[in-house]
């Protein structure tokens, strides 16, 4: 007696998913000029774990650059990279929230000099992604930010135990592609 058993191939359909923030500021008073500025973004390419979709997993990679010119610029330029959990809340994906932990923090931190700052980071999104075009859904999200730094060097060669961390609440215009 032969058994056979019958499974279904399924092609793992790809999930892109965007998200960009951007802000700038100027304030020109008694002839001086201050400025601020805020660009963060970040790019993730993952699979969905369930059959109805509606979890996925992916690998994260995210920029973030402070810099603030009040005289004299002082900037943070932080790099990203680990994975990142999607869950979409209801049957149509359009409610998303998501869960990143970065195993890899790297920062530039410019003031007087550049110290190069080596940690992880952790990040949580909420947002709503309806459709747009076919496969593409395009929205907002409110993610919460915090960076860890443990490690500082300096002048390339000093290496220190720190306890530096950055933490930011920003709105961010996501795009998705999902193919279904």
């Amino acid at each position: 007696m032969a058994i056979f058993c019958a499974s279904e191939a399924r092609a793992v359909k790809p999930v892109f998913d965007l998200n960009l923030f951007y802000l700038t500021d100027s304030l020109g008073y008694d002839g001086t000029e201050s400025q601020y500025q805020r660009t963060f973004y970040d790019v993730m390419a993952g699979f969905p774990l369930t059959k109805k979709r509606r979890l996925i997993l992916g690998w994260n990679y995210a920029s973030l650059t402070y810099s603030d010119n009040p005289g004299t610029e002082t900037s943070l330029k932080i790099t990203d990279m680990g994975p990142k959990l999607l869950y979409y809340l209801n049957k149509d994906r359009t409610w998303v929230v998501g869960m990143i932990y970065n195993l890899i923090t790297k920062a530039d931190y410019t003031a007087a000099d550049t110290t190069e700052l080596r940690g992880s980071s952790m990040r949580f999104e909420f947002g709503y992604t309806p459709m747009m075009w076919e496969n593409v859904f395009i929205g907002a999200k409110l993610v919460y930010y915090k960076a860890s730094f443990v490690e500082e060097i300096t002048n390339q060669t000093n290496l220190a135990q720190v306890t530096h961390s950055r933490t930011t609440i920003y709105p961010s215009f996501t795009m998705t592609f999902r193919w279904e």
